[in-house]
């Protein structure tokens, strides 16, 4: 598991988005992924997992201070050879870390229906971390009786202060989602919703104070900071908390993603 970081979200209006680009220019550097496309930002594509009785949903909403998140991610155009990750986020308070474990996307279905994680899981860092994250990962998902809920997408501009890799700021931009159930194919993946179009997301990790600058840039462009979450705004965006059919659809394991 990665070492905890904190975490600050704030909503900032996509009127803002060049003026936070001129503020922070002088104090950062792009990260190498955002470095490598043309336009400096990456596509996120995630599925999030939940229990039968949303669960995950329900603790961030009641303010549980401990609390995990259970994705599958990949990232750009993916295609089956393309790479993603089981990933377990876990919060408290404001403190983040992560399980990781790669894989083939193509090979999705079959880690679930095998468990197979020494024909399937790929070295990522330390062969014996990623097996151990996809332990942890496979665990929770059958024990807890995981199942897809929603694919959510949005472009990443990502940087590191120019001094310190332990000071990360991304400006997460046109954020949306769809509905991932039994009943949804790849095609839900081409009718994606906003969920805000007038705001972006900017988030600041960091492993020990803020520098200036960044406290700087916090005070001119952005409110208080919030306790956003990705995966219940775009439930919400999409009206599915109260949706009985998403609750108890059944386990599938193609979990391929679209493509917008």
């Amino acid at each position: 598991m990665n070492s905890s970081r904190l975490e600050y979200k704030y909503l900032v209006p996509v009127s803002q988005l060049d003026a936070v680009r001129d503020a922070i220019k002088p104090f950062v550097r792009l990260d190498k992924y955002s470095q490598s496309r043309d336009n400096n930002e990456y596509t996120i594509r995630s599925v999030y997992f939940d229990t039968p009785t949303m669960d995950c949903y329900e603790e961030k909403i009641d303010g549980i201070k401990v609390r995990k998140k259970y994705r599958i991610r990949g990232y750009n155009e993916l295609n089956s050879d393309g790479i993603v990750f089981l990933e377990i986020k876990r919060k408290y308070r404001n403190f983040i870390s992560k399980n990781r474990a790669p894989l083939y996307n193509k090979d999705l279905e079959n880690l679930f229906d095998s468990r197979n994680i020494d024909k399937y899981i790929l070295k990522f860092g330390p062969a014996d971390k990623s097996k151990k994250d996809a332990q942890r990962f496979l665990f929770h998902y059958f024990r807890l009786n995981l199942r897809p809920k929603i694919l959510i997408v949005y472009e990443r501009e990502a940087y590191y202060d120019k001094f310190s890799d332990s000071v990360r700021l991304t400006l997460d931009k046109n954020l949306r989602s769809a509905p991932f159930t039994y009943h949804n194919k790849l095609t839900n993946g081409y009718q994606l919703k906003p969920a805000f179009k007038n705001h972006f997301i900017l988030e600041l990790k960091f492993d020990r104070g803020l520098p200036l600058w960044a406290k700087r840039v916090i005070a001119r462009f952005a409110p208080p900071k919030l306790a956003l979450s990705k995966y219940t705004i775009c439930l919400d965006s999409n009206s599915l908390v109260c949706n009985k059919q998403i609750k108890a659809a059944p386990i599938r394991y193609d979990f391929h993603f679209g493509l917008n």
